[in-house]
């Protein structure tokens, strides 16, 4: 899962992103609200955590742009703050939630999977069922098969997160870019290369290449 972190305070920021790493997410972290602004529009993240008092833009400036660059993104606010007007802003600007500060990591932990679970009421994030003993948890990106994990590369798991958000149907090659590479341009054989290191840690037939089109992830009876 791709976090964007927007953090002024440099130990806390550090010790956020040591700790979202550490249960299996992917984080790009910023000291300051341009350097956010910047990160939003060159890429798309699964989740935006945003303190509200930091340098430049502020981080309701920063919640406005991702809504209107990305309408279903999540978020969470943190502040400091504890009156009631910060929250109301907050969720007016269209925020998942608001985590007053300080606070546990296990408590945003916490929040996250909700939010996520609201989104998606269906689904399971702690361990999304692919067939043949294969699970895969789309909050921290792991895979177990038959309980045991299964070790997947930061390109893998990315991969692997796309192609289970869009189970059953076919995610196209420019969306496989845009999300694992985050836009960089990266050549038709690179891809086939990552799909392939896959597909070897998988059951043969889950992912299926379209031709012309891209691939699809599939459950196997």
């Amino acid at each position: 899962m791709k976090v964007l972190l927007l953090e002024d305070d440099f130990s806390t920021n550090a010790a956020m992103v040591h700790e979202l790493e550490e249960f299996g997410f992917i984080v790009d972290s910023c000291l300051d609200g341009e350097s956010a602004m910047n990160l939003v529009y060159e890429k798309k993240h699964d989740l935006y955590v945003l303190d509200i008092n930091v340098p430049n833009f502020d981080g309701y400036e920063v919640l406005k742009f991702i809504v209107e660059k990305y309408p279903n993104a999540l978020t969470i606010m943190i502040s400091t703050h504890i009156e009631i007007e910060y929250l109301k802003k907050a969720f007016a600007l269209g925020s998942n939630d608001f985590l007053k500060k300080p606070f546990e990591m296990e408590e945003l932990l916490l929040r996250i999977r909700n939010i996520m679970r609201l989104v998606n009421p269906q689904g399971n994030q702690e361990g999304c069922d692919l067939s043949q003993g294969y699970t895969y948890s789309l909050l921290s990106g792991e895979l177990l098969y038959h309980g045991l994990s299964v070790k997947l590369t930061k390109k893998e798991s990315l991969l692997l997160r796309l192609l289970v958000q869009n189970l059953g149907n076919v995610v196209s090659f420019e969306t496989i870019q845009n999300y694992v590479w985050d836009n960089e341009e990266v050549s038709a054989i690179t891809i086939r290369y990552w799909v392939c290191a896959l597909i070897k840690k998988l059951k043969n037939g889950m992912i299926v290449n379209v031709r012309g089109e891209g691939y699809r992830l599939r459950k196997l009876s």
